[in-house]
Order: structure tokens, then sequence, then C-alpha cells
């Protein structure tokens, strides 16, 4: 394999190289006459055809015509000489598939143009492309990737895993975002490159000013992760979209979710946006058990145990809305109460309060009807345990007295 390959070096470099006439000193530029009995003795055409003889030169010698790569490989009109098609391929080699505009200065007498042309339809699609490509791709080995994905914080695997931008490209224009780059048209920062535009190392520095570089190359690093953490975020978040079509989503939340959101909206950059709607979802879930806590201590304060005897209790609750059903005297109710499951019951009215209520004791009075008379404290001459409202045994709550609930209803009637 060596002797080959110094074999075909060597004959590279005959057809390369320049030859003169031994005889007129011309340099030959096409075919030449080479003498096979002296040794390295080259003839012109026009030396040949005179019969010159010079030295031990003598014209009935044998000779060669030799070509130094003038004459074309393919036939056609304005076929490429075998020195150019070498030159293409060389500078192909050096230069790379596709550089076109330096491999046509390399060849020198091609443009670009021919250049791309004549290597796609002969070493490509031609007959030396068939029969030199198909072997080269069985043969190739199989190379494998050991390298690891770069999960650093200036990493495109970040962004190249979220989804796309969903946005039109009317609305993209707009806001000066390219989706085919997945950029915008102002980078955040833009003045970041300025700190290492003219930074160079010199052998000559010292200790002081190669410090002095570090820090001005880590000082760019952190302004490149803070324009790549702010790319992440607009993608993730897809802001783009959102610019103009949040409002509508915004309007189908109630005016308390809007200003827990706001609230929190600015934890969303250290989260991404579907950790952050878990979060979200997670505390506004917490907020209504913590409600719903409140609700059933309530309950337990006034001595009950079961579900069913909750409805009996807010029934009784709303007959009575002209006293303070809590400790700052406010009467809010809603329409519904929660049941054990998390399920709405309607058609009962649901209190929501905080803290205990202050003593109170129920009295009947000779029609049945329940009041609520308030302790003074400046009256109380001992301290008592005060006595719940359906302290058991429950002798008067509804559920177990027919005829109490029947007059009930019957007043809730007439109070309309």
């Amino acid at each position: 394999k060596a002797k080959n390959f110094f074999s075909c070096t060597s004959k590279m470099a005959e057809l390369f190289a320049k030859y003169t006439c031994t005889n007129c000193q011309e340099d030959i530029p096409g075919i030449r006459v080479h003498c096979v009995v002296c040794a390295d003795f080259e003839l012109c055409l026009a030396c040949f055809s005179a019969g010159a003889e010079i030295g031990q030169h003598r014209n009935d010698h044998a000779y060669q015509f030799m070509d130094s790569g003038i004459l074309s490989i393919y036939r056609g009109k304005g076929g490429w000489s075998a020195r150019e098609e070498l030159h293409l391929l060389d500078a192909i080699e050096q230069y790379g598939f596709g550089n076109w505009e330096d491999i046509s200065k390399h060849i020198e007498t091609r443009t670009a143009e021919e250049a791309k042309d004549e290597y796609v339809t002969r070493f490509l699609q031609g007959t030396v492309g068939r029969h030199t490509w198909a072997p080269a791709i069985d043969q190739r080995p199989q190379l494998t990737d050991h390298t690891s994905d770069d999960t650093g914080p200036l990493s495109q695997l970040l962004i190249q895993k979220l989804p796309p931008m969903d946005c039109s490209n009317e609305e993209a224009t707009a806001l000066g975002y390219m989706p085919n780059r997945d950029d915008f048209e102002r980078e955040y920062d833009p003045t970041a490159e300025q700190l290492v535009s003219t930074l160079s190392l010199s052998p000559d520095d010292e200790d002081v000013d190669m410090l002095l570089k570090l820090a001005q190359v880590d000082i760019y690093t952190r302004r490149l992760r803070e324009r790549a953490r702010r790319k992440r975020v607009v993608r993730d978040y897809q802001l783009v979209a959102n610019f103009f079509r949040g409002n509508a989503k915004r309007a189908r939340m109630s005016r308390d979710q809007r200003e827990f959101r706001e609230r929190l909206r600015t934890f969303s950059q250290f989260y991404t946006s579907m950790e952050f709607e878990r979060l979200i979802n997670s505390l506004e879930r917490e907020r209504g058990l913590r409600i719903r806590l409140s609700e059933l201590n309530r309950y337990r304060w006034n001595g009950l145990q079961r579900m069913d005897e909750c409805v009996h209790f807010e029934q009784h609750a709303a007959a009575a809305q002209h006293r303070n059903t809590g400790p700052y005297g406010h009467g809010r109710t809603l329409a519904c109460i929660i049941g054990p499951n998390g399920q709405s019951m309607p058609g009962c009215i649901r209190q929501i309060l905080t803290g205990q209520p202050k003593q109170r004791r129920l009295m009947r009075d000779k029609q049945g009807i329940l009041g609520v008379v308030q302790l003074a404290d400046s009256k109380k001459k001992r301290k008592r345990r005060p006595k719940l409202k359906f302290h058991r045994p429950k002798a008067h709550a509804p559920h177990r007295r027919p005829g109490l609930l029947r007059r009930l209803i019957q007043q809730q009637k007439l109070l309309g």
C-alpha cells in the first residue's frame, strides 16, 4: 500500500510539474516529447519536428509523447482538461463540498457554477459516482456517539424539548419573532458580546491581566445564561401567543383567581409552565381545604357528628338570619354545602366562619320558636361552662321532632 501511495504521489507531481524544452529552453504547456535513451531530456513539438540534436541526443532515439494534463478526459465541447479535473478534486478535498467560490478560485479557469455542475455530473451522478459511492457507503463504519448530552444552563436541548410557539405569522411579525429560527430580531442584552470582542491573548500578559480577562469571560457567560433563561421562559410559557390571546383566558377566571395568580407570578421564573400550574392548583386546593376544615370544626363545635345533621343545622341557621352568626357579627352565606366526598349539595346554606362564636344560650318560647339570648359578661356571677347549641340529648333538633320541623317549614314559607 505504501508503494502504491508513493507511486501515485510521484505521478501527481509529474502531472503538475513544469517542463522546459532542452533545446530551446522554452516552457512546454501541452504535449511534449520525452527521449527514452537520454535521461531527463524533453523536447517541444517544434524542436522535435525540426530534428534537433544536442549533446548525446540523436534524432533517431526512441521517444514518447507525454501529456501534462491538457487533454480532456471526458468528450464533449468545452470539456475539462485532466489538470482542471485534478484541481477540482483537490479543491473539494481542501475547502469542502459546497464552497464553490473558493473552489473556483483554486481552479483559476472555471466559475463556481461550472465547478458545481462538473462535480455533480461527473463524480456524483455519472459513471464514476455510481461505481464508487455505493461500495463506499456499504463499507463505511458505523459510528456510535458516546458523548453525553449537555444539560447545562446554555444547552440548546432545554429549548428544543419545549413545544413550538402557537402563533400565526402575522402575530410573530408584529412582535419581531422569527419562527423558523426560533429567535427574536433583537436579542436580550445585545451589548453582551462587547465584553469579549476585543479580548486577545498575548505571551506578554501578566497574571493580573489574565485574571482580568477571565473575569470578563465569566461576566459574558453569565449574561448569556440570562439570555438563554429568558428564551426558555418565553418558549415555555408561550408568551408570544398569550400576548394576543391572554385576555380571553383570564376572562374565564374569577377575580380571586386572577389576584391570586398575579401575586404568585414572580415565582413563575423558577418553575416550568406545567410545574407552575400544578403549584397554583395545589395552593387553590389547599385554600379550599382550609375553608372546608373551618366549616367542619364549626359543625363539630356545635355538636354535629353526621353529615345529614349538617343539612338540618343549616336550615335552622337560615331561619334565624336576624341573629349574629359569627364573632364579628357578619352573616355571609353561600347557597351550597360541601358533602363528605367534596361534592356540592344544593338547597342548603353554607356559612363560612373563622374562629369560635361567642357564648350563647338557646331558649324556646311558648310557641316553640328558637331565640338567642347573649349572656352579658357584666351580669354573670359565676363562670359557667357554655352549653353547645346542639348538645346531647338533642331533643330540640328538628329532625328528631317532626312536629317542630313542620312548624319551622311553615314559618319559612310565611317569611317568604
